[in-house]
């Protein structure tokens, strides 16, 4: 069953901000270099989100976290929102490698297109589908013939979108080896880790696998290994004080005046390469907050304009039946989602300071988790 644990004796504070009304407001908010792209959503998983409290985020998970820590929010996290954030930074350092890696996920020089067809059209078919079944016939063209479940998230909290979500992320990690195309035919105060103790268990030995693809990931493993050792830990002992310590070194933002201002904390761990596969230069800022020490691991410093993106793309060719169109999927962390946890809150102006309870209300949107979602939309043609 989920724990959760109570790092700190604080109040939780209500969010004030506000969030997306439609998917492609989302959109815009939490992929804007993609949304300056985009000519027309044409799919996504997010349908009607008036009412969910979902605020768009480049990356759904660090900043879910981050906010959590400085906000005074209850943070719910699940394992997936962890395991893709993983998946993503791969991502990010398979396509920046991919010819030293070649070897280890194809035997084919170039880009092989793989191509998957469903009757209906645009507008008719289920993408997310169409993305599943891509994968699994990537399936068929990679070296690992366990790779696609090495992906695929099988925890106790895992949904179907999470299926989707991964499938796209395993096209993406792949693009430097494959094209796609779909063809249509007429006919995320307190810390609630999601799940079992085994899913938690699972997600850390995936980790043993990246260590085969080079120093580097080697390297992003080892680091996350000593997180998820205390995501595990939390289970078997949520009220000691080594794991409250833990959850409060999660995350500590850092202001440099006129200079860079600096995210540090062990959910830096989550920010080891760029969008372009680039390692991310941790440097200090000069003072004892400079850097997080967990067991003998130490986690350095990111400058908030580093935080990488939580989502990776991947261009997919469509034939609607003779009609081409050039469309682009997008899965990953994108936004947090707030509820009402049901307890007591401090409620606060957009400043931060203390305000009477609007209408006598004690309660409010006092819980942040991260959200985990995917698009697909028509880009501009060339």
């Amino acid at each position: 069953m989920p724990v959760t644990v109570y790092p700190a004796s604080t109040t939780a504070v209500a969010w004030k901000q506000p969030t997306g009304t439609s998917p492609e407001e989302l959109f815009r908010s939490a992929c804007s270099d993609d949304a300056q792209k985009c000519k027309m959503v044409i799919q996504s998983s997010f349908q009607d989100i008036a009412s969910a409290h979902i605020h768009g985020s480049n990356n759904g998970f660090v900043y879910a976290a981050f906010q959590a820590y400085n906000h005074h929010y209850h943070l719910k996290v699940r394992p997936e929102d962890a395991w893709f954030s993983i998946l993503v930074q791969l991502s990010f350092y398979i396509n920046k490698h991919a010819e030293e890696l070649r070897s280890q996920f194809v035997a084919h020089e170039g880009q092989k297109e793989i191509e998957i067809k469903e009757i209906g059209t645009i507008k008719t078919v289920d993408f997310g589908k169409l993305a599943v079944a891509m994968s699994r016939e990537l399936e068929k063209h990679v070296v690992d013939a366990q790779l696609r479940d090495w992906i695929m998230p099988d925890f106790t909290t895992t949904q179907d979108n999470d299926k989707i979500v991964a499938a796209i992320l395993m096209m993406g990690t792949l693009q430097k080896y494959f094209s796609y195309k779909m063809t249509m035919m007429c006919g995320i105060p307190s810390v609630t880790l999601q799940g079992e103790r085994e899913d938690w268990t699972k997600l850390r030995d995936r980790l043993d696998k990246i260590a085969n693809w080079g120093e580097e990931p080697a390297q992003f493993a080892t680091r996350l290994k000593t997180v998820l050792d205390y995501f595990i830990l939390s289970f078997d002992e949520p009220t000691s004080a080594d794991v409250k310590e833990f959850w409060n070194k999660i995350a500590h933002y850092k202001s440099g005046g006129s200079g860079p201002t600096y995210l540090s904390g062990w959910m830096t761990s989550f920010c080891f390469w760029s969008a372009e596969g680039e390692l991310i230069r941790n440097t200090g800022f000069g003072s004892e907050l400079a850097f997080c020490e967990i067991g003998n691991t130490t986690f350095l410093p990111v400058d908030t304009d580093d935080i990488p993106a939580g989502y990776a793309s991947v261009p997919v060719k469509v034939d609607d039946n003779g009609t081409p169109y050039q469309t682009r999927m997008l899965a990953g962390s994108v936004g947090q989602q707030f509820t009402s946890s049901g307890g007591p809150v401090t409620h606060t102006d957009l400043r931060g300071n203390k305000i009477d309870p609007p209408n006598g209300e004690t309660t409010g949107l006092d819980t942040i988790e991260p959200v985990i979602g995917w698009w697909m939309y028509e880009t501009f043609d060339k």
